[in-house]
């Protein structure tokens, strides 16, 4: 039990955003479990990606975005909740304009887990 500050140190950039690690494996004591704070600056956009094992549970903390998977567009604001699922290509559009925040719970992370449509990198 204990209390999880943001580490304003502990921002990384990723592809149109930036994410927090607020938890992760070890504190969870469950390989493949985290916890991490993500922003999207006004008119940013994090491109369409997958994961090939995770799953994401979404919750949204402030702002507001579009996220589109599997061609689906839905508009999430403050409060929402939403899960992917591995294999369902999505992406998030801040088109507000004050950052939008979401708290990403996953399960099954693994290191180069994230693939981006338009290459074959991974991360």
């Amino acid at each position: 039990m204990g209390r999880i500050e943001l580490d304003d140190a502990g921002w990384e950039n990723g592809r149109g955003y930036r994410k927090n690690r607020l938890v992760d494996a070890a504190t969870f004591a469950c390989p493949g479990t985290l916890v991490q704070l993500v922003e999207i600056a006004p008119g940013d956009m994090i491109p369409d990606h997958v994961h090939r094992t995770s799953i994401e549970f979404y919750v949204v903390v402030a702002g507001s975005c579009r996220l589109v998977i599997k061609a689906e567009t839905y508009r999430l604001s403050s409060g929402d909740m939403f899960l992917t699922q591995p294999g369902d290509v999505h992406r998030l559009y801040n088109d507000g304009d004050v950052p939008f925040r979401l708290l990403v719970f996953k399960t099954n992370a693994a290191p180069q887990d994230t693939f981006w449509v338009e290459d074959t990198s991974n991360e």
